[in-house]
C-alpha cells in the first residue's frame, strides 16, 4: 500500500483494521462523538492517531468510508 491518499482506495490489513477500531472506540469514550458525527478537530485525531500508530497518512474520506 501506498503511504499517501492519493488513491481512492485503500487496501486494509488485519492489523490496520484492529488498529483503526482501536483509535474509533478510544475516541467515542473520550466523547468525541457525541451526536453521531466527528467534527473536523476530532476526525483530526483519528487521523492522526492512524498514522502514528500505522504509519500510514490516509485521508478522512478513506477512513469514514471503512
Amino acid at each position: 500500500m501506498d503511504r499517501s491518499d492519493t488513491h481512492n482506495k485503500a487496501s486494509w490489513s488485519k492489523a490496520m483494521l484492529h488498529k483503526f477500531c482501536k483509535i474509533y472506540i478510544t475516541a467515542i469514550k473520550r466523547g468525541m462523538r457525541p451526536n453521531t458525527y466527528f467534527d473536523k478537530a476530532n476526525w483530526k485525531f483519528v487521523i492522526e492517531s492512524f498514522k502514528d500508530q500505522t504509519g500510514f497518512s490516509l485521508s478522512k474520506s478513506l477512513l469514514k468510508n471503512k
